[in-house]
Order: C-alpha cells, then structure tokens, then sequence
C-alpha cells in the first residue's frame, strides 16, 4: 500500500491507484482554505518581533566577531 505526503500532488498517483475518483470524491470536506486563510498581513508585533529577532542576531555575531579579532591580535 503506498502512502502519499500531504499537501503533494497526486493527480498522476490517483491514475495508477486501484481506485478511482469517486472513493476520493466520497469523502467529506473538512474546510476550504483561500489564500487570506493562509496568508495573512502581519501585525505590528510580529513585525517588531522580527525587527528585534533580527537586532538580536546582528548584535551576537558583531560581538562573535570583536571577540574573535580581540583574540587574534
């Protein structure tokens, strides 16, 4: 029995399937998604989580850096 990823395409696996797209067709749905679902406009702070997450890395590896030019000279 062959198993499938989630979210993959399967329309040249459905042809090779021992069944057809009436057992696909008989299951229910569970919901639609649209793309406003999925992707949504960020909020103030999440984008001012990234600009700190960002901040915070830069500052590590400026200092990464100092420490290493310290201890090579």
């Amino acid at each position: 029995m062959g198993r499938h990823h989630a979210g993959s395409d399967l329309t040249e696996a459905l042809k090779l399937a021992p069944h057809g797209e009436d057992k696909i067709m008989a299951i229910p749905a569970v919901s639609n998604l649209s793309v406003e679902e999925t992707c949504p406009g960020m909020t103030i702070p999440q984008k001012v989580f990234i600009f700190m997450a960002y901040s915070n890395l830069a500052a590590v590896f400026g200092i990464g850096l100092i420490l290493a030019l310290w201890r090579w000279w």
